[in-house]
């Protein structure tokens, strides 16, 4: 009798583990005196033959999890797809699209207006220069890289550091240039994976590798580490799309290996079957047409040059025995597509939806809603870790030098500062843009957020409609015309756009026509509850 040699899950928690691993002894005592996982509660932690082994590390601290290989690896498999996966290029584009756009602006929020202006031109003039120190990349530009790094390679640093001239400029690394000293044996203790940390877990400094293989230790102070968290025990990053690896690998290679085939199968044109034929192997010059001389009856062709009456809208008479077929090709089919697709579908998944980034066809109405307030909130969470991570010390930076050198005047307030983001993505602009009429008609939203929310300066805005305003009225005293000849807002009567402008305004007792449900009114203009009626319309889609 054949002797059982299956091992045991009590087997396995004994094995040795996987070299650079730690595992806890207590923790790993524990769970063996517990027995053999066959006798488990949970039917996820019992062992089975009918499902291969999880092989990982035990649980432990993510910082030793994820070693130093993992995360190179990882990180040289996305880059390769960059280049190669126009899924992996689309995604990373979609987010530093729609979350940077044009630029995140800084809104200064001192509760001065004057400083705020001089701060926010002062900034400004020094984003939209070549801000880092190669001197390239203006402030916005490297939002953008800095964004698609973090979908890259998981992670980004961002050395704050200063020009030939003393002005601030900004030092972009990319992960692989963080890491462990290689020319002076082991890491310090407490260094993980090029970042030393404190007996409490703060970062300490950075292990910056240069060109030549020498490293230099820059103060955490000093470095902004950009990176989506999601673990509290983490000391790096990977990339969100790190999961997507082996799909996308499989499906180009499947997909080179298909193409080939459908190569193969175009070449074909036709197939000659033949019952009882007999073949020795040679190849007429019939046969090189894809056809063999018919070799029977008086009237037979015996001359290779007769083949050309082959080709073209031709009756061929074929021999008993033989026939001819046109080959069709089934690949590829929409099994195969619908592989595929689920391919790409589980690449995506946890980053943005598959329809926005890739195929919208399938999606309704309702459906195609939901996925972009999806994908939307995705943005607004990747917008919040720029600004805060990235933006905001950026500012106090840059404010902070200016204040020290005098280029600004001190406030007390000047590190308060809010961001204004490119307009969100929508899908009924129409209905969105109705709704905000309505919702700043009842207070229930102001100006303010309307301006944000369209990616504007509020202040800025707000300034040059009424300078606007400000101008018409200019315009219509110049021509002797009224100012609803020039601006006329829809379903608002005439005089209360031109009573809007008059300095004076209506005199007690006059009288104006408003619109009360669709019909002309004419009221009296000292009437307290009297206000120009606006109806709303419904956008056309």
């Amino acid at each position: 009798m054949k002797k059982n040699t299956r091992k045991t899950p009590q087997k396995k928690f004994n094995q040795r583990p996987a070299k650079g691993v730690t595992v806890n002894p207590a923790l790993k005592q524990q769970a063996n005196s517990t027995g053999p996982g066959i006798f488990s509660n949970f039917e996820s932690a019992k062992f089975s033959n009918k499902r291969s082994w999880i092989w990982s590390s035990w649980p432990q601290d993510f910082k030793k999890t994820m070693t130093v290989f993992d995360r190179m690896e990882t990180t040289r498999k996305m880059r390769w797809l960059e280049l190669n996966a126009g899924l992996i290029r689309q995604v990373i584009a979609d987010m530093a699209t729609y979350s940077v756009g044009s630029g995140i602006k800084m809104q200064a929020q001192s509760g001065s207006e004057v400083w705020d202006d001089l701060a926010e031109k002062y900034f400004n003039k020094w984003a939209s220069r070549a801000c880092d120190i190669t001197a390239r990349y203006s402030f916005f530009e490297l939002q953008h890289i800095c964004c698609r790094l973090m979908d890259r390679d998981g992670e980004c640093f961002i050395i704050k550091t200063k020009g030939s001239d003393g002005r601030p400029k900004l030092q972009v690394i990319e992960s692989h240039r963080v890491g462990n000293p290689g020319n002076d044996g082991a890491p310090p203790p407490g260094m993980v994976d090029g970042i030393l940390f404190g007996p409490y877990g703060s970062p300490q400094y950075y292990n910056v590798i240069r060109s030549d293989g020498s490293s230099r230790r820059v103060p955490a102070n000093a470095v902004m580490h950009l990176y989506e968290p999601e673990l509290a025990s983490g000391a790096r990053a990977y990339s969100p799309l790190q999961h997507s690896i082996n799909n996308l690998v499989d499906m180009l290679e499947i997909l080179s290996l298909e193409k080939e085939a459908v190569k193969t199968n175009s070449d074909l044109v036709r197939t000659i079957t033949r019952e009882n034929a007999q073949f020795d192997g040679t190849q007429s010059d019939f046969e090189a047409f894809g056809m063999r001389p018919q070799d029977y009856g008086e009237n037979g062709l015996a001359d290779p040059r007769e083949a050309s009456t082959f080709i073209g809208g031709k009756t061929l008479a074929l021999a008993p025995g033989e026939k001819l077929e046109s080959f069709e090709s089934q690949r590829p089919n929409s099994t195969f597509n619908g592989f595929i697709e689920h391919l790409m579908r589980d690449s995506l998944a946890g980053v943005l939806p598959f329809e926005f980034v890739h195929d919208a066809t399938k999606a309704g109405g309702a459906t195609m809603r939901f996925i972009v307030a999806k994908a939307d909130r995705k943005f607004q969470h990747r917008q919040n870790v720029l600004m805060q991570r990235f933006l905001t010390p950026v500012w106090g930076y840059v404010i902070g030098n200016a204040i020290k050198n005098g280029e600004l005047p001190s406030i007390d307030s000047w590190m308060q500062v809010s961001s204004t983001t490119p307009r969100r993505v929508t899908v009924d602009a129409g209905r969105d843009a109705q709704q905000t009429r309505l919702d700043i008609e009842t207070g229930i939203k102001t100006i303010t957020q309307f301006h944000l929310e369209n990616g504007d300066d509020p202040r800025e805005q707000m300034r040059a409609n009424a300078a606007e305003k400000a101008y018409i009225k200019e315009l219509a005293e110049e021509f002797e015309i009224q100012p609803s000849a020039i601006y006329k807002p829809q379903n608002v009567a005439l005089d209360a756009i031109d009573a809007s402008f008059s300095e004076e305004g209506a005199n007690k007792g006059d009288t104006m026509t408003i619109q009360d449900d669709g019909e002309d009114v004419e009221v009296s203009v000292d009437d307290p509850n009297v206000k120009p009626k606006v109806k709303n319309r419904k956008d056309e889609e």
